[in-house]
């Protein structure tokens, strides 16, 4: 995974997978322990596109004010953001 592209890397795949919420099988797991902040691990899938990127681990509040000016407010953004899309 290319590390300049790691937090869209994992906004996409929070997405893709929020998708399938509530029809996986029941002995599949998914770990998103390193991907989020601790407060957020118990949130659903769908809970989680619509909580700022600041939510994943590794970004500040920083990331939130500067992608804001971006259009890029909440995870579920970050996993549409054309840009990063064209970078990978």
């Amino acid at each position: 995974m290319n590390t300049e592209y790691k937090f869209y890397h994992i906004a996409k795949s929070i997405k893709v997978l929020s998708e399938t919420e509530g029809k996986r099988m029941s002995n599949s797991t998914m770990n998103l322990d390193q991907a989020l902040d601790k407060e957020h691990e118990t949130k659903s899938l769908k809970e989680i596109l619509e909580l700022p990127i600041s939510a994943l681990k590794g970004l500040t509040t920083k990331a939130d004010e500067t992608l804001k000016e971006l259009g890029v407010t909440t995870i579920a953004d970050l996993a549409e953001f054309k840009y990063a899309a064209w970078g990978t």
